[in-house]
């Protein structure tokens, strides 16, 4: 008995070692090959991507579109999963590879139709534009290819990546626009609320149009106004309820900063850009530290952070200049009042009632 006992322990000890060992060899096949050199097709003339000590790639190609090519490359072989839940995420379609536990975020998202919106802006580009996007889609797929295993994720999920499409840059895009703003104009509604319900002194001091803090590029900085009186706003008659200790409170924006330092005031004399972009914090970081060179007859040099997902230099600089962003809190989303018209399925316009576009989405959910 205690023989079988020890041989049936060892063989789980075996199969515990094999699975493991089976385990590592797939994540190991999964990561980018760093060293040596590869034929792939889509590029015209040679481009190379070397990495330094701290894996920061510097991408060299002959022309852009070679240069957006193996941008796209570099991209997916270090972080196709994270382009991969952007794009989803933005169309709406987590839950056809993660299932019911987003279900909501994708009923949220799908409401814009963002992939319909994506097909339609590549379809309006001009053929650089368009090319440049296709450039990157190839080599996003090439560097997919080059893996020995698909990224461990999808492994985990149970499902296999699908190839990287040119509409999925803009909806990167469109998920940095989700991040930055209001997609339901929930501010402007409770904006109109406080609009109804109090005087014009009051609602002007709590929604003022710009402060003496602000550097406007035109313009001037406004003036403070002065705290509304008694006659147009008094809370002596107003009873609040207390809030429960463990209410939620809706998160404000993500916001950032930015400056510039003249070169009259640094030890080099040359000025300094300076640019914080206030973002939630995710493994991995949503940026991508790159330099992008081209060596043909229009060569650039350019170092900065890339969106996985774009072949673009968002934040950085080049031999003449440095540029970044921050997010301007621009009035980019309205709320409009519809009211129905006199037949159903139709609104109310100022030229007569109008009929509803009516467009079927599905989720798939896994």
């Amino acid at each position: 008995m205690l023989r079988w006992a020890g041989r049936l322990a060892a063989l789980a000890v075996a199969m515990a070692v094999i699975a493991l060992v089976s385990g590592w060899l797939m994540l190991r096949a999964s990561l980018p090959t760093l060293d040596g050199s590869l034929s792939v097709e889509g590029l015209v003339a040679e481009a190379t991507i070397a990495r330094d000590a701290d894996g920061i790639p510097t991408i060299t190609a002959a022309n852009r579109s070679d240069l957006a090519f193996a941008t796209g490359f570099a991209h997916a072989q270090d972080r196709y999963f994270q382009m991969d839940l952007i794009r989803r995420r933005a169309a709406g379609e987590l839950s056809a590879i993660i299932g019911a536990a987003t279900l909501e975020s994708d009923k949220r998202h799908r409401f814009h139709r963002f992939r319909a919106r994506a097909e339609a802006e590549i379809a309006s580009l001009d053929a650089r534009e368009r090319d440049l996007l296709e450039a990157y889609a190839r080599g996003a797929n090439a560097g997919l290819e080059s893996l020995g295993s698909k990224p461990f994720e999808y492994w985990l999920l149970g499902t296999d990546p699908e190839p990287w499409r040119a509409e999925d840059t803009v909806l990167v895009v469109y998920a940095m626009f989700m991040t930055l703003n209001d997609p339901r104009a929930s501010r402007d509604v409770r904006r109109s609320y406080v609009r109804n319900v109090l005087p014009d002194a009051a609602y002007d001091w709590l929604y003022p149009d710009g402060t003496y803090w602000d550097a406007p590029i035109t313009g001037s900085p406004r003036p403070a106004l002065p705290v509304p009186g008694p006659d147009a706003l008094s809370l002596n008659d107003v009873s609040v309820a207390p809030g429960s200790k463990s209410e939620v409170t809706e998160p404000p924006i993500p916001g950032s900063n930015n400056w510039v330092v003249s070169g009259a005031l640094t030890g080099s004399g040359q000025a300094l850009v300076a640019n914080d972009m206030h973002l939630g914090i995710s493994v991995p970081n949503i940026y991508y530290q790159a330099r992008l060179v081209t060596s043909g007859s229009d060569p650039r040099d350019i170092m900065g952070v890339t969106l996985p997902g774009s072949p673009f230099v968002v934040a950085g600089s080049n031999e003449y200049v440095a540029w970044g962003y921050t997010n301007s809190y621009g009035d980019w989303s309205d709320a409009v009042l519809l009211k129905p018209g006199a037949a159903e399925g139709t609104y109310r316009t100022p030229e007569g009632d109008r009929a509803f576009d009516r467009h079927v989405e599905r989720i798939d959910v896994k």
